[in-house]
């Protein structure tokens, strides 16, 4: 066979542990099971960057945040960086992308032009916006708004069946961009009602049971929604005979607090927050039914890794690590340490005026602020994070040391803390702008079923 397909799916705000492959006992995710099954499903992958912008600019970079310019949500991507689809493209790869973009600035529902998708040739998706029914699209170059009234996801799914069925000799590339299961919490009946309340399991750290189980029963709907759609695609890469070439790359950007720590969305150092599943099949090459428990980021090193999987030289500008020797069971170890990053953004409904580094490592995680050190956990001895450390005599040692591998790696790679988002970004809408444009759209928009 020739070059192998890539194919990324990606849910938004997906915990690591809302899968029957992760041990929960309760959500339905066969075919995401499934996928686990046939290929390399790793226990530790951490996003650096907990947030949507941010880790998909990493996933079209190799990049850190500080580096590829996306500090904050809602900022549109300088183009004058090396992109992971110009670079399958340059190597004769089609590429396509379907769903939310969210790399364009702050206008919701809008129109990704062609000279910024970043290589992706084949684009039907739209810029932000988590509208599960009437979802508004684009559909390549026409600037003109599409709507369906079905359940996004499944519609988008259809969207890259239809990608892949075109005729094309070359490789692909393609990436789907689910929305949930980011909230809003909404879905169509089957799954809203699937699961009880009172069956769902609720970490300890969960100070508010009762609002943690009635939030994670309508979430893990979302969840089992997606898992069919996975289910859909892995069934069309059997019957069209594309399963054996095709490296499925399953990730989210980052988790869900669900309650934990009293906490809600993403965007804290966290485990709830930062852990993320991943999965890489391809069975053509990696062995199957594989549990890698060494530390890896999923965005920041995926383009090194698909493109060395896929015999592309990676460009000098990626600052990710490919872990693809990892996957061929060649070495087991992926990390030493995740960086922990989180940068200022001067102002607006989502500021943050505190930034934010530290690292996690399998025994510890640290975070400071540029005053000094913030928290200290001990991961073996207390997993959910509920005794800080920090100012413990007998931990001094580990703060000192975990501090100076946070600084290192800064100057490493040229991170400061005073890197800071400015606000607005261009075409920011707030969310009630948001909607009220939503409300022009689709009064203008081709229906599509």
């Amino acid at each position: 066979m020739g070059k192998p397909n890539v194919l990324i799916l990606y849910p938004d705000q997906m915990r690591f542990d809302v899968m029957g492959c992760s041990g929960n006992p309760l959500v339905k995710t066969p075919h995401i099971d499934r996928l686990a099954s046939q290929g390399v499903r790793f226990d530790h992958a951490y996003a650096s960057f907990p947030l949507c912008c941010p880790f998909r600019a990493s996933v079209m970079t190799g990049k850190f945040a500080h580096a590829h310019g996306m500090y904050a949500n809602h900022y549109p991507i300088s183009l004058e960086q090396t992109f992971l689809a110009e670079v399958f493209r340059d190597h004769g790869y089609r590429t396509g992308y379907i769903g939310k973009w969210h790399l364009d600035g702050g206008i919701k529902h809008g129109y990704i032009p062609p000279d910024r998708r970043l290589g992706f040739d084949w684009f039907v998706g739209f810029n932000r916006g988590h509208e599960y029914f009437n979802s508004i699209f684009y559909r390549q170059d026409d600037p003109t708004p599409r709507v369906s009234k079905r359940y996004e996801p499944d519609v988008q799914t259809d969207h890259l069946l239809e990608f892949l069925d075109e005729t094309d000799e070359r490789p692909f590339l393609a990436m789907v961009s689910w929305g949930p299961p980011h909230h809003p919490l909404v879905m169509p009946e089957e799954y809203e009602t699937m699961y009880a309340e009172d069956e769902v399991p609720v970490r300890e750290n969960s100070p508010d049971e009762a609002g943690s189980r009635a939030f994670l029963a309508r979430y893990y709907g979302m969840v089992t929604a997606i898992d069919d759609n996975v289910g859909r695609i892995m069934n069309y890469l059997d019957e069209k005979g594309l399963c054996d070439n095709t490296i499925v790359y399953f990730v989210s950007d980052h988790g869900e607090m669900a309650g934990e720590h009293g906490l809600y969305d993403k965007r804290v150092y966290y485990e709830a927050s930062m852990r993320v599943p991943l999965i890489v099949r391809w069975p053509e090459k990696l062995i199957g039914d594989r549990v890698v428990d060494g530390l890896v980021y999923p965005g920041v090193d995926l383009m090194p890794t698909l493109l060395e999987l896929c015999e592309i030289p990676i460009p000098d500008s990626v600052q990710g690590t490919s872990f693809a020797p990892v996957l061929r069971d060649e070495t087991t170890s992926g990390h030493d340490v995740i960086h922990y990053k989180w940068l200022m953004e001067s102002d607006g409904p989502e500021k943050v005026l505190t930034a934010r580094r530290g690292v996690r490592t399998h025994d510890w995680l640290y975070a400071a602020t540029r005053s000094g050190p913030e928290v200290l956990f001990d991961l073996r001895n207390d997993p959910l994070e509920m005794d800080n450390l920090v100012n413990r005599a007998s931990h001094r040692d580990i703060v000192e040391e975990l501090d100076g591998t946070m600084k290192t790696h800064m100057d490493e790679t040229n991170d400061d803390w005073g890197t800071t988002a400015i606000f607005p970004p261009p075409n920011f809408q707030t969310h009630d702008e948001g909607h009220a444009y939503f409300q022009e759209l689709i009064e203008k928009a081709i229906v599509e079923e």
